[in-house]
């Protein structure tokens, strides 16, 4: 990491201007994209549930994690795919390039997580000691869809189909993590099932601390731990047993 920090920051730079290249609003949709999904969604399901206090902010929690989740690992499935032939031509680490993918999609997810505080205070949820905690659940997120963006850049080599496959998959992760309603609807027999979906437990950590101006419990630090830097070693395990492969599916 050290020795390639230069190439692996050109790359985030490189990233995040290609994003916006063209664009009137330019870095203002980082905002607008989970704001404006706020809207559409609270005034569907506002009345829905309307036992969940402070429900656009509740709502916007959740978008701002899994917004994130989503860009990020979508741009990063193809990052080795789409680069073949800077790999066949110069060496360096081949984890640069999804890992390049999901610290420049993590700069939307600081703004985001920003312009949702400001938001916070006109809408009841003051600013307090306890946010000071935010950046911890930012950077298990970000560790955790590194993890997940490695496994998903190799299975794009050998699999082209997983695109199209992780759209449909990344709908039902949606459907299934408590973002639009409240964890109380969930039957009891199914509940731990969607306790331990790790998007719910980093969504929950940024509730319990913004909304509910709580601090979690150990057991909630542990787990937040546990899921991102499980999810880095296993995607970094699966990445080098087959980066070498890669250069035979170009």
């Amino acid at each position: 990491m050290r020795r390639f920090s230069f190439l692996l920051a050109q790359l985030v730079r490189r990233d995040f201007k290609i994003k916006y290249r063209g664009s009137i609003l330019g870095v203002l949709w980082s905002v607008l994209n989970p704001l404006l999904n706020m809207i559409v969604l609270s005034i569907v399901f506002s009345q829905v549930f309307r036992a969940v206090d402070n429900y656009k902010i509740y709502l916007l929690s959740g978008l701002v994690i899994f917004n994130f989740f989503s860009e990020a690992t979508n741009t990063a499935m193809g990052s080795v795919v789409n680069n073949f032939g800077l790999i066949t031509k110069v060496y360096f680490p081949k984890f640069i390039l999804p890992l390049s993918k999901t610290l420049s999609t993590a700069i939307n997810l600081v703004i985001s997580t920003v312009v949702y505080i400001i938001l916070g205070c006109f809408m009841g949820v003051p600013i307090w000691i306890g946010d000071l905690l935010i950046p911890f659940v930012l950077v298990c997120v970000l560790i955790f869809c590194a993890g997940v963006s490695f496994i998903l850049s190799t299975l794009q080599v050998f699999f082209r189909d997983m695109q199209y496959l992780y759209g449909v998959l990344l709908t039902i992760w949606m459907y299934s993590t408590p973002i639009m309603y409240p964890l109380d609807i969930i039957p009891q027999n199914v509940l731990p099932i969607f306790e331990a979906n790790p998007l719910y437990v980093f969504i929950n950590f940024l509730r319990q601390i913004t909304m509910y101006a709580q601090i979690p419990s150990s057991k909630c630090f542990l787990v937040c731990i546990l899921w991102a830097v499980g999810t880095f070693i296993a995607g970094g395990i699966v990445f080098v047993k087959n980066q070498n492969k890669f250069i035979y599916y170009t």
